[in-house]
């Protein structure tokens, strides 16, 4: 593990930061190629997504400084040095982003649903970078273990959970692509991708050392439960058939 990579004067430079930054340029880089073709002006997309990326750290973080708060209770400063601790919480960081673009997609008459699949398969893609960041950082304690491809974490060889959810965020960009070329309603590409990394994530779960909550679950599986039917709940609506335009009876 290397938590820090180096230092810029006095700030020190974590490597989940770091990656986290080249996982937003990959995802807006392809998402910008993605927008023509869904007949979105991809000039329109570096402000979006810049705007969306403000939006998800500021909920993100707002999201771990709750789930933290005793800690941050003490040490009001940390709320702002993310750079310190890398704390965002996931889901929240997709609210917030999400509540941007639908803002924008209004205000300048984008279609919604055709508008989150262009971020789907960025969002994957981005995932697994970012998940690179993740190892060296020391994310995700895994539990321990002897195979062969255990990483060395708190004195110990354990699961080397953020490759899991790199290889599943990986599988899910394939996935993604592979449908997009089929015909689907607008807004299947966001929610399959919803629901797929929400059950990934709660697969992946079962080898993070983390205590049950709420009930067997820990508190990342019930999170992923809720996310795994909002993306179902998603398929099943954009999956509906469009009803057929009523023909208006000629008048004399």
């Amino acid at each position: 593990m290397k938590p820090i990579l180096f230092q810029i004067g006095p700030f020190p430079i974590s490597s989940f930061g770091l990656f986290l930054l080249l996982a937003f340029v990959v995802s807006i880089a392809l998402a910008r190629r993605r927008a023509a073709p869904l007949g979105i002006d991809p000039s329109q997309m570096l402000d979006i997504a810049l705007y969306m990326i403000i939006g998800g750290i500021v909920v993100g973080r707002l999201g771990y400084v709750v789930a933290n708060l005793p800690t941050f209770a003490q040490e009001p400063v940390r709320i702002v040095t993310i750079w310190q601790d890398s704390g965002l919480v996931f889901y929240g960081a997709v609210l917030g982003g999400g509540a941007v673009a639908v803002l924008y997609a209004r205000s300048r008459q984008i279609p919604l649903r055709r508008f989150l699949d262009v971020f789907a398969p960025p969002l994957a893609a981005g995932y697994a970078v970012a998940m690179i960041g993740a190892l060296l950082h020391g994310l995700y304690l895994g539990r321990p273990t002897t195979v062969p491809w255990a990483v060395q974490m708190v004195f110990e060889q354990r699961h080397p959970v953020p490759m899991y959810l790199l290889i599943a965020s990986v599988g899910t960009y394939i996935v993604l692509r592979v449908q997009e070329h089929r015909a689907m309603g607008a807004g299947t590409l966001f929610f399959l991708w919803v629901a797929l990394h929400a059950v990934t994530r709660f697969a992946v779960e079962f080898f993070v050392e983390s205590p049950a909550v709420v009930g067997p679950l820990t508190l990342a599986q019930a999170t992923n439960v809720l996310a795994a039917a909002v993306g179902i709940a998603g398929l099943v609506v954009v999956g509906r058939p469009q009803p057929e335009p009523v023909p208006q009876n000629p008048t004399g």
